[in-house]
């Protein structure tokens, strides 16, 4: 387990940022420049008696342009190697941080996004982001195409979230 946390320190860091390379007219605030640095923070809780782990980026907890990404992306990524309680062994974790990398940059290329974070629970794992509603369809194409590339990127779901309270008790803990 302590291999676990030293890999989700190593990488989620690595990786989480979001850059658009699509040239906007430099007239405007673009979302992109709206954005803090990403810091990430692990915060463990349990579910149904079991223990369970979140990576969140702490910089979102009093973002004030929540409104220029209202729409909430969660990406369930299924677990299939994992020991007794149901977290991920240490080959699944790499394998999970390749897919979310790649997750990320494929969307980064397509549109600027807020990468709230991961949840650990028994058997899978979320990855949290916020997007501007107008993405949307962007974002279907990349994760379909993703999706059907590989076999533990099981579903998303997009929910409109203007306060961002789907992910308010995490900040909560923060």
């Amino acid at each position: 387990m302590k291999k676990l946390y030293i890999l989700l320190f190593c990488f989620i860091p690595l990786i989480s940022c979001s850059q658009s390379n699509k040239k906007e007219n430099t007239n405007k605030v673009t979302p992109i420049a709206l954005k803090p640095e990403d810091a990430f923070t692990t915060l463990q809780f349990e579910l149904d008696g079991k223990p369970c782990l979140a990576v969140i980026n702490k910089q979102y907890k009093d973002f004030k342009n929540k409104s220029q990404f209202p729409l909430s992306l969660f990406l369930l990524v299924n677990t299939f190697e994992k020991d007794k309680m149901g977290n991920p062994t240490e080959k699944e974790t790499a394998i999970f941080h390749e897919l979310q990398t790649t997750i990320i940059q494929k969307l980064s290329a397509e549109f600027a996004f807020c990468h709230v974070g991961t949840t650990t629970m028994n058997g899978y794992r979320d990855i949290i982001f916020y997007i501007n509603s107008k993405n949307q369809d962007k974002a279907v194409a990349v994760l379909n195409k993703l999706k059907a590339e590989n076999q533990r990127f099981k579903s998303y779901t997009f929910e409109e979230d203007l306060e961002w309270e789907a992910v308010a008790s995490f900040y909560e803990a923060v």
